[in-house]
């Protein structure tokens, strides 16, 4: 009698991610707005969803150069959160809280 064992398959997709905007907006000497590079990589935006490492350094050659590529099994991009600010998604969908 053959056994089935279950597998988990594990897609890794890489992120093109860019850094937060400094708040308040402040633009740099070429007239760019001015990222905050230095921001924890959970605060990042996920600009691009790519299915390779290759085609994420192929766009990452297309961007600034503080734009990064990181796979989507990193540590570090498992608590991407909203960026501060950000409205919530109740705030989204048009959803209000009544307190009666």
């Amino acid at each position: 009698m053959r056994k089935c064992y279950a597998t988990a398959l594990v897609l890794i997709s890489w992120y093109l991610m860019m850094p937060p905007p400094v708040f308040p907006p402040v633009k740099d000497a070429s007239g760019d707005y001015k990222m905050n590079t230095t921001a924890p990589m959970s605060q990042w935006i996920k600009f691009k969803t790519l299915k390779s490492e290759l085609g994420c350094q192929a766009q990452l050659k297309k961007v600034q150069p503080f734009y990064k590529c990181v796979a989507s099994d990193d540590p570090a991009v498992k608590g991407l959160a909203a960026p501060a600010g950000a409205p919530s998604i109740s705030t989204i969908s048009g959803a209000t809280s009544h307190t009666q």
